[in-house]
């Protein structure tokens, strides 16, 4: 069994009780992954005195919760912040603004070196396994490094521990002397995620691990990563733009736009009962294996918006079919509309929400008619 080639993770340390900020209740303890209202803002412009005057918002106030031994599938098009996060969940970018709780323990602030204590349960695997691979190592060093580096294993045992985590991501034993250009693009990706579980890690952020790979390696790939977290208990955010992939291997799915979730939910919900119009553009465009079924295609207008300047009130509105007036100017609150569904769009609202968004919007006339009677 590879239970006994590689040990199972160790047992997680007591922590500080955390409390949901909406209800002030304790997050429940099998939340491995709490993120709330996570910001990530590049300076894209500055002044002449070097004052960052423009910023792109590559992640604006992202909010889940990720359970152990779960999988989150993250969709949407191409520059929508899905990579951005997962890099600022892991700090390989410092975080703008917001929250991340790993185990409990606010790990967005703490100190580089606590943070490197943390490390090896935090791990990624790159989309391109062609530039995350060091050709100047071999596949040996590029497994080990890190683990001899956090102790994990010891010189001593160094090379035996190497060889069993190959053997479990279906690497060979003579492997271990070569180097990344002679292997394919999947065997690659292999030595990618036999990299990543070397440290043991609890989390693993997936960043589009197959987009890069044949449609039949894909499977292959996608089929070992169930079985280690299976056979591993490990807890996947899962990166993609491929949905009949997020729909094969996730437990919950969140849709992003413009670096904001707009809807999130349990893999059944999200696919039986679609709330936001992009995600339904989204599902529109999955093929059907049936010439015999007419697809009810979704055609988007127009391009993505630029998050250097987006668009005021609801990001998706210069997009939409279902555009009302409201969506123009006010922007959508991030809600639950069922039982463990959240959705960010105006046709949901309740009157408590449409009787808040009008006394803001009046509040902000008077502001603006005070301004321009001052000047």
């Amino acid at each position: 069994m590879r239970e006994n080639e590689l040990e199972m993770i160790p047992e997680t340390t007591e922590t500080s009780e955390v409390l949901a900020p909406e209800t002030g209740t304790p997050v429940a303890d099998d939340v491995l992954l709490d993120v709330r209202n996570l910001k990530k803002h590049f300076v894209v412009a500055k002044s002449f005195f070097g004052k960052p005057i423009k910023w792109l918002k590559a992640v604006d106030n992202v909010s889940f919760t990720l359970k152990k031994g779960k999988t989150l599938g993250i969709v949407g098009e191409s520059g929508c912040g899905k990579t951005t996060m997962g890099r600022t969940i892991l700090r390989l970018y410092d975080v703008t603004g917001g929250e991340v709780y790993f185990k409990g323990q606010e790990v967005s602030k703490i100190s580089n070196k606590e943070f490197d204590k943390l490390r090896p349960n935090m791990q990624m695997i790159f989309q391109d396994p062609y530039a995350s691979l060091s050709p100047r190592l071999t596949v040996g060093e590029i497994i080990g490094e890190a683990a001899l580096q956090h102790g994990i294993v010891d010189k001593k045992h160094y090379k035996e521990y190497v060889l069993s985590v190959m053997k479990m991501c279906g690497l060979q034993p003579h492997y271990f002397e070569r180097y990344p250009h002679e292997f394919s693009g999947g065997q690659r990706q292999r030595i990618c995620i036999a990299r990543a579980l070397a440290l043991k890690p609890e989390l693993v952020i997936c960043d589009e691990p197959v987009s890069a790979l044949d449609v039949s390696i894909q499977a292959q790939i996608i089929n070992m990563l169930k079985e280690l977290q299976a056979e591993l208990g490990l807890t996947y955010v899962f990166i993609s733009h491929d949905l009949s992939v997020v729909k094969h291997i996730s437990d919950e799915v969140g849709v992003m736009y413009l670096g904001s979730m707009v809807e999130f939910g349990t893999k059944e919900k999200i696919f039986s009962n679609t709330l936001h119009p992009y995600t339904k553009a989204l599902f529109s465009a999955v093929p059907v294996p049936n010439p015999h079924v007419k697809m009810n295609r979704v055609i988007l207008k127009g391009d993505i918006p630029s998050p250097v300047n987006p668009p005021k009130g609801c990001k998706f509105h210069t997009r939409c079919e279902q555009c009302m007036e409201i969506c123009k100017s006010v922007p959508p609150k991030y809600k639950q509309v069922e039982e463990g569904h959240f959705c960010a769009c105006h046709l949901y609202d309740t009157q408590e929400d449409i009787a808040e968004y009008e006394a803001a919007m009046a509040a902000e006339q008077a502001a603006t008619e005070v301004e321009q009677t001052q000047d």
